[in-house]
């Protein structure tokens, strides 16, 4: 029970995975809503493939690779961000312009990507989710825990999808949509670059640690 609610407490924090399906299910519908949905399943299941066969422990061993694809999150953030923004200006003009942009395989590829560019969904699996289960028990039952994990997980979004997907509440919410795509491209857009700036920091120390090694080295 303990990885159940682990699970449920992962999806219930808010986050840009969560932000992503909500913007598609109130902009286009409970299908697109859904179909972002797999396509984030898809990639968490990965997450979790990766966890358990223990390539994230290399991923985070890697600190080349791993500022690669943290990277690539945040630039994939900064992407979705901007072009919420852009919808966001262009309704200005037409509020449901954008009707026809978000296709299935889209909204399947968006929700994929949001999650699989995440680095922290790995971390999560190395830092907080062996505490709640032991080696033997990963070894002996994997498919087990992670099925238990996977069910909290999915337990949140499943139904909060399926409310804010019917017709009354995307019409109450209509007048709120270019808001809406202010603030979730101002949120996408400042995790992406809080990402970056990070990573930039950090660089920066490494460098600045090695400076004063060889420096030290040459002075002794």
């Amino acid at each position: 029970m303990h990885l159940f609610f682990l699970g449920f407490a992962l999806a219930a924090s808010p986050g840009p995975d969560f932000l992503l399906m909500a913007k598609h299910t109130l902009t286009h519908g409970r299908r697109y809503g859904f179909l972002t949905l797999a396509g984030n399943r898809l990639s968490f299941t990965l997450h979790i493939a990766f966890a358990l066969m223990g390539l994230s422990v290399i991923l985070q061993q890697s600190a080349v690779l791993f500022s690669i694809i943290k990277t690539l999150g945040a630039l994939y953030l900064i992407y979705l961000g901007l072009m919420s923004l852009i919808n966001f200006r262009h309704k200005k003009i037409q509020i449901r312009s954008d009707k026809h942009e978000l296709t299935p395989l889209k909204a399947f590829q968006s929700g994929f990507l949001s999650n699989f560019l995440n680095p922290k969904v790995s971390l999560f699996f190395l830092s907080i989710f062996p505490q709640f289960t032991n080696t033997e028990y990963l070894t002996d039952h994997p498919m087990w825990v992670a099925t238990i994990f996977f069910l909290g997980n999915c337990c949140w979004y499943v139904p909060v999808i399926f409310m804010i997907g019917f017709n009354k509440v995307r019409q109450a919410l209509t007048r709120f949509q270019r808001t809406l795509d202010l603030a979730f491209g101002v949120f996408f857009v400042l995790v992406g670059l809080s990402m970056i700036s990070e990573e930039i920091t950090k660089a920066k120390d490494k460098l600045l640690e090695s400076t004063n090694h060889y420096i030290f080295r040459i002075s002794t």
